[in-house]
């Protein structure tokens, strides 16, 4: 697996992980799930240098700064030291790319509809999101239609349609929040794994109801080819048990030629994840703490940690309802 060291970079304190072929990041906001998303991205790009990180908006180099990516086979390295203000990187035939998908996207409706707008009025725009909407552009007219969410994407006459029905439609601009932002991860996901070995997702769940978060990370992994790198960072813990459910598939689909049957019939072999190809990171404080169990699926009590406190408030308030509804 490749390594990645960070050591005093923005909310990223000390930071010491192998990453996989699909890896997770959870934690509270301000944690540095996005920070860590677009380092991946930028370090992953043999083309980038030490100038990028203002693109992305994370220019938080200073002398304490350290860090290395490392390439499992040696092939590849990038290295940035804020003390000599170095940056070292090698590649020896590395094909690697990467493309990141922000949280921003749910304004992507809006912003190419007024993206020259913005331009002519001098307004600073975040090169990462403006190199977002140019690949997003590029993917709609690749791919005209799509079916997301129980719903029909189709680029038409320079509009983008969703279908509610055959006949029916509403504008993207004018759908809900939810298919406002899934479709540009939909559909971007599906034109990245063709065109670029990494893939950087920041909060796959966003403005989705529990059952839509599923759907969507069955979705995202079923388009993840055998040569693509995946990163979610996500506040949720149904991405969490979502995740675990299509580790759990492989697990059993792989038992024999009866359970490999009977487990595709509720998922698609496409779907399933190999636990040894995934890796899972709480971020806390400045470091990332491993959450998968001895089993190689995350840590049933770190996805109940994530939902107990609600619990507990609860069940709190139930107790004080109970004690002082039984005095009157």
């Amino acid at each position: 697996m490749d390594r990645l060291i960070v050591k005093n970079f923005g909310p990223l304190k000390d930071i010491d992980i192998k990453l996989n072929k699909i890896n997770l990041f959870i934690g509270e906001n301000g944690s540095g799930k996005s920070v860590l998303g677009k380092l991946v991205t930028i370090l992953k790009d043999p083309m980038s240098n030490i100038n990028t990180f203002k693109n992305y908006n994370i220019d938080y180099l200073n002398n304490d700064t350290y860090i290395k990516y490392t390439a499992n086979d040696k092939s590849y390295f990038k290295e940035f030291d804020g003390f000599s203000h170095s940056t070292n990187s090698v590649t020896l035939g590395s094909d690697s790319s990467s493309q990141y998908i922000p949280a921003e996207r749910n304004l992507i409706s809006l912003f190419n509809k007024y993206v020259t707008t913005f331009i002519t009025a001098d307004i600073p725009l975040p090169k990462f999101l403006l190199n977002f909407s140019s690949q997003y552009v590029r993917a709609r007219e690749e791919i005209r239609e799509l079916d997301l969410l129980n719903v029909k994407y189709k680029f038409q006459s320079d509009q983008e349609r969703i279908f509610y029905s055959d006949k029916e439609y509403l504008l993207l601009e004018q759908s809900s929040s939810g298919i406002q932002s899934a479709l540009p991860l939909y559909l971007t996901v599906k034109y990245f794994a063709k065109k670029h070995k990494s893939i950087i997702i920041e909060e796959p769940e966003q403005n989705l109801f529990p059952k839509a978060q599923t759907e969507t990370i069955q979705y995202i992994i079923e388009q993840v080819s055998s040569t693509n790198n995946l990163f979610l960072m996500t506040h949720s813990p149904y991405v969490l048990s979502a995740l675990n459910t299509l580790m759990m598939a492989y697990k059993a689909g792989n038992l024999g030629e009866e359970a490999n049957k009977e487990v595709s019939k509720l998922f698609k072999e496409e779907q399933w994840i190999n636990p040894s190809d995934f890796s899972a990171y709480y971020l806390e404080n400045g470091i990332a703490r491993d959450i998968k169990g001895r089993t190689g699926l995350i840590s049933e009590n770190e996805i109940d940690d994530i939902s107990d406190e609600m619990a507990c408030d609860f069940e709190d308030l139930l107790e004080l309802y109970s004690e002082y509804s039984d005095d009157k």
